[in-house]
């Protein structure tokens, strides 16, 4: 029987291509976020500034003015009360508190030389107050969520601030699980209205482009600091988490998991993890205010009221930067402001769980028709069919 390699061949190829996209290796994933990243930038999501969000920025002209960091929790204290009196809705801190100031009178005095003079203003410096409780009373007047970190490596328990309902089958091995957290000072983390994770894991390539709204430690489910503000914000006191199967979602083959949470009345759907990709529309100066200015005795209270505030750093000195689509040094906090705003405009990107399937199929298809019509039509054709094929795909994509 005389083989036919023309058509041999080519079936060969194209199984191979199936099989490579069916075991989906990681040089194929970084593919797909890399033509993601290329989509994004051509579509970045529009930024609209009369969303009521807005960063208070610990910039380098801000540490210029009012010191190096970490300022005294007096300073920050102070902070928290102009936002309040000028009417931020919220204020969330994408800064963890997690050791005791050290500026406190008291504290400071310990690292004096224990001197008779020292001994005998001991008594007096005593009753003034420490800082931390500063902050913590500015925070109990205020609308303020505090932030903490995820971690492998022991930690504690957050404060739950918020209850979570979940309708459908049980996501929690889906969700991203830690060993514990650091968290801030007792007197901090119990006086805030409100508490975060800020901790998210980029991709392969270190780009961040899907980021955690749920994570668990054990049985326990916490909130992104993103959502979290958005909930106070909202003046809502549960999230209800929908998995796949839940009442009025089908699965249809799709993976188990979480489907959607519902923070008061705005509905984010997100991966089976729980994570959300985000539609960046990049850095916007508008979007900024800085901290130096909040103390200008002519600040114009109305940059901030009614917005719900994230305070963060965008100084390169304190390393919270982060690599998106659109920005290789975006500041972190800008990650959580995107969220919410994302989430207040309803302009979500998702990936259909059929997709994988569909592209499977699809190579299969039109690898078949061009190999059916390559001995009948000649490469020519055949290879205009196939340009074809690859331009509906990118069409299909964007």
């Amino acid at each position: 029987m005389k083989v036919r390699l023309h058509i041999v061949l080519p079936i060969l190829v194209l199984l191979a291509g199936a099989g490579l996209r069916y075991l989906d290796p990681p040089i194929l994933d970084t593919a797909r976020l890399r033509t993601f990243d290329i989509l994004l930038r051509l579509n970045p999501r529009v930024y609209d500034p009369n969303l009521p969000v807005r960063i208070v920025d610990i910039d380098d002209a801000s540490l210029d003015r009012l010191g190096q960091w970490p300022w005294p929790r007096t300073v920050v204290a102070e902070l928290v009360e102009r936002l309040t009196d000028a009417g931020a809705a919220v204020i969330a801190f994408d800064i963890v508190f997690a050791e005791p100031d050290r500026t406190s009178p008291a504290r400071v005095l310990d690292l004096w030389p224990q001197t008779g003079a020292v001994t005998e203003l001991r008594a007096r410096i005593e009753e003034l107050p420490d800082h931390d409780d500063v902050l913590a009373n500015a925070i109990a007047q205020s609308n303020v969520v505090t932030g903490y970190a995820m971690s492998h490596v022991g930690g504690v328990l957050p404060e739950l601030k918020a209850g979570f309902a979940f309708a459908g089958p049980n996501p929690l091995p889906f969700i991203p699980s830690w060993s514990g957290a650091v968290v801030n000072l007792p007197q901090i983390e119990a006086l805030a209205n409100g508490n975060g994770s800020f901790s998210a894991t980029p991709d392969r390539d270190g780009i961040y482009r899907r980021v955690p709204l749920l994570q668990r430690i054990g049985e326990n489910v916490y909130p992104s600091l993103a959502v979290e503000a958005l909930r106070i914000a909202l003046g809502a006191s549960t999230y209800l988490v929908k998995s796949v199967g839940a009442s009025g979602l089908e699965s249809y083959g799709q993976e188990i998991g979480v489907n959607a949470i519902r923070i008061g009345d705005y509905i984010v759907p997100t991966m089976p993890d729980g994570r959300i990709w985000v539609h960046f529309a990049g850095s916007r100066p508008e979007r900024y205010v800085p901290v130096w200015q909040i103390f200008e005795p002519d600040f114009d209270p109305a940059r901030v009221a009614g917005q719900i505030i994230f305070i963060g750093t965008s100084a390169p000195g304190l390393v919270d930067l982060r690599a998106t689509p659109l920005n290789p040094v975006a500041p972190g906090v800008e990650v959580h402001a995107e969220i919410v705003e994302q989430i207040l405009s309803g302009e979500f990107l998702a990936r259909n769980d059929m997709a994988g399937g569909i592209e499977l199929l699809w190579l299969l298809v039109f690898g078949a028709v061009i190999i059916y019509l390559i001995p009948k039509v000649g490469g020519r054709w055949s290879g205009l069919l196939g340009l074809g094929a690859i331009g509906l795909a990118i069409g299909a994509s964007w």
